[in-house]
C-alpha cells in the first residue's frame, strides 16, 4: 500500500528547545480496520523505531528526541488512536489489548518488518501487550515510565493520588504545560475518562514474563504519577530486563531530559548494556 507522504528535513534546533512547528515531518495516514492512524515520520535509516505516546498525549510529545533519534533511524511517531489527528468517528475507543492489536498492525503497515518500539506510559502499557501477544512485529523495547501495573481504587488511594499528582510541578518541565494542555483539550474530558478506565482495568503482569524482546525500563526518577516502584517491579518480571533512572526527571522523562533520554535510547538500540 502505498504511504502518501511530504517529504522535509528536520532543521537543527537544540534539543531542549525543540517545538513541534521547528520540525518538516513526512506525514502519512491509513485505515487499520475501523481506524484512522495519522503518523509522522523523518529519518532514513535501515531500522525504523516508533514512539507511542501516553495518555491524552500525541505525537508532539516526542519533538525534543526525533531529531536526535532520525540520525540513525527511520523514526515513526504515531498519535495514537482517539488522540492528536487520530480522532475517533463512529467507532468507539477500543481497550488496552483491542488497541494494542490495531497499533501491531499499524507498525508492520508504516515500518515494512519488524522495528525497535518505544512506549510512554499508557505508550509502554500498549507496547507491552503488542511485545507479548504479537511479538514478530518488534526488535527491542523501551519502556518508558510505562502504566499497567494495577493500584488500590479507594477513595483513600485515589485522593491521594489526586492531590500527588495535581500540581503543575509534578508534570516536570513548566514550559512543555501548554503541549500537555492543549493535546488533553483537543482529546476531550469523555475520551480521555474512557481511556483512562480501560488502562486501569487493564494488569500487564501476566504478559510481562512473556517478553522475549531485549528491553530497557526507562524511569524519571521524581515520577509521582506511576512511581519507581512500577519499573523495579516490571524489572522483575521481564525476563533480562534493565532499568535505567533518569536524574531529576518527572513523569515525562523524555520532555525533562531529551540529550539524556535520547542517549540511553541510542545506546540501547545499539545493543549496549543500559541500565542495571
Amino acid at each position: 500500500m502505498p504511504l502518501p507522504s511530504l517529504p522535509g528535513l528536520i532543521r537543527a534546533v537544540p534539543g531542549r528547545h525543540v517545538r513541534w512547528r521547528d520540525l518538516e515531518l513526512r506525514t502519512h495516514q491509513a485505515d487499520i480496520g475501523a481506524y484512522r492512524i495519522h503518523w509522522a515520520e523523518t529519518g532514513t535509516g535501515e531500522d525504523a523505531v516508533a514512539l507511542l505516546h501516553g495518555l491524552s498525549g500525541s505525537s508532539r510529545w516526542w519533538a525534543r528526541n526525533i531529531r536526535g533519534l532520525s540520525a540513525r533511524y527511520r523514526v515513526l511517531v504515531p498519535d495514537v488512536v482517539g488522540f492528536g489527528r487520530s480522532r475517533l468517528a463512529a467507532a468507539p475507543l477500543p481497550d488496552v489489548p483491542a488497541l494494542a492489536a490495531v497499533l501491531g498492525e499499524w507498525l508492520r503497515l508504516a515500518a515494512g518488518g519488524a522495528a525497535h518500539v518505544v512506549g510512554h506510559s499508557m505508550g509502554g502499557q500498549l507496547s507491552i501487550h503488542m511485545a507479548a501477544r504479537f511479538g514478530g512485529c518488534i526488535k527491542r523495547l523501551v519502556l518508558v515510565d510505562a502504566a499497567g501495573l494495577p493500584r488500590p481504587l479507594t477513595p483513600r488511594h485515589v485522593t491521594r493520588f489526586a492531590y500527588e499528582m495535581a500540581p503543575p510541578w509534578q508534570w516536570g518541565d513548566p514550559t512543555f504545560l501548554p503541549v500537555m494542555l492543549g493535546d488533553a483539550l483537543a482529546a476531550g474530558p469523555w475520551n480521555v475518562m474512557r481511556a483512562l478506565r480501560h488502562i486501569l482495568r487493564d494488569d500487564v503482569r501476566p504478559l510481562l514474563p512473556d517478553i522475549p524482546h531485549p528491553t530497557l525500563l526507562l524511569w524519571g526518577e521524581r515520577d509521582a504519577i506511576i512511581p519507581l516502584a512500577h519499573g523495579e517491579e516490571m524489572r522483575r518480571m521481564i525476563p533480562g530486563s534493565r532499568l535505567l533512572v533518569l536524574r531529576g526527571a518527572y513523569h515525562n522523562p523524555m520532555v525533562d531530559a531529551p540529550q539524556a533520554f535520547n542517549e540511553a535510547v541510542l545506546a540501547f538500540l545499539a545493543g549496549e548494556e543500559v541500565g542495571e
